[in-house]
């Protein structure tokens, strides 16, 4: 059989009824419709591609062209923003340079007003103490007395001041009195302390025997009444002197020790015979305690 097909093959080739594929694929139809959905197929990939390809294009060309308007907005923008920033620096470099000589200016003014004022406070300070001065020398022949009950005076104060530092002090005359006043405050209340009393002593030496003998008694009493005697200092000389009452309190009662306060208000102090003053209230105080009391090591080693 096999050798009849193959006399059968080789006499339609040699009859001329050998055909290429076409013969084939008529002769295998599932065959060419395979071949046919697979070209067809490859046509629509083909033409989906170049659809793609197409939109693609297309797309990127759009957004160039977008992207290239964006750009040159922003562009535009940036040079005006560029140039406002150019001109507001421009402007602020203007405004720096005056304020840096404006300040240079007003250094130099400072400079010269610091110095105006170091000056004029000098001269403040200068012309203080020349009024404290005045002050103090226009008071100089004045007293203060304290603790006389209100309204003991009468109508007549200078006599009845007169009479009372005669006798409290044991004056053998009246003092010549010029003029004689409460200080100038609101009457105080039954309750409240008397006012002090101002008098003006005619004769300076007088004043200085009142201050002497009131310095002496310690303590002074007129009808029943503790009185106290004081020179009449302006209110700064008397502040300035007040600051001086603890250390006075610490150099009471030690040995070998004097001090006086000094006017306006400069304590010197004597101790062992070597003598220090003082302007600073606080520097006196540290020294008046760092003095030997009456009975410690160090007096007691100095005495044997």
């Amino acid at each position: 059989m096999l050798k009849k097909g193959k006399a059968k093959k080789n006499d339609q080739q040699e009859s001329g009824l050998d055909q290429p594929s076409d013969s084939t694929e008529e002769a295998d139809p599932p065959n060419r419709a395979i071949l046919a959905a697979i070209a067809a197929l490859r046509n629509e990939v083909t033409q989906i591609k170049d659809d793609i390809c197409a939109t693609i294009d297309a797309r990127i060309q759009t957004v160039y062209t977008v992207l290239r308007g964006e750009l040159a907005t922003t562009k535009e923008e940036l040079q005006t923003s560029i140039s406002t920033l150019e001109k507001s620096a421009a402007s602020h470099a203007n405004t720096m340079g005056e304020m840096e000589k404006s300040a240079s200016q007003q250094s130099d003014d400072i400079t010269a007003l610091q110095r105006q004022v170091t000056r004029l406070s000098s001269d403040v300070e200068k012309l203080t103490e020349k009024c404290e001065d005045l002050e103090g020398r226009s008071r100089r022949h004045n007293i203060r007395i304290i603790g006389v009950p209100e309204g003991t005076e009468g109508l007549r104060p200078r006599d009845f001041i007169a009479g009372l530092l005669q006798e409290v002090l044991s004056l053998d005359e009246k003092p010549l009195i010029d003029r004689a006043h409460r200080t100038l405050r609101r009457r105080p209340e039954p309750h409240e302390p008397p006012r002090p009393f101002v008098l003006r002593i005619h004769y300076f030496h007088t004043l200085e025997d009142i201050l002497r003998k009131a310095a002496a008694e310690k303590q002074l009493f007129h009808g029943g009444k503790r009185i106290q005697i004081f020179p009449d200092y302006p209110p700064a000389v008397a502040k300035k002197r007040a600051l001086f009452n603890r250390t006075r309190e610490l150099l009471r009662g030690k040995p070998g020790v004097r001090y006086g306060l000094l006017y306006p208000a400069r304590l010197l102090i004597t101790h062992n015979g070597t003598q220090i003053s003082f302007i600073d209230a606080k520097k006196a105080e540290e020294y008046a305690e760092r003095l030997p009391t009456p009975g410690s090591t160090e007096m007691g080693q100095k005495d044997a």
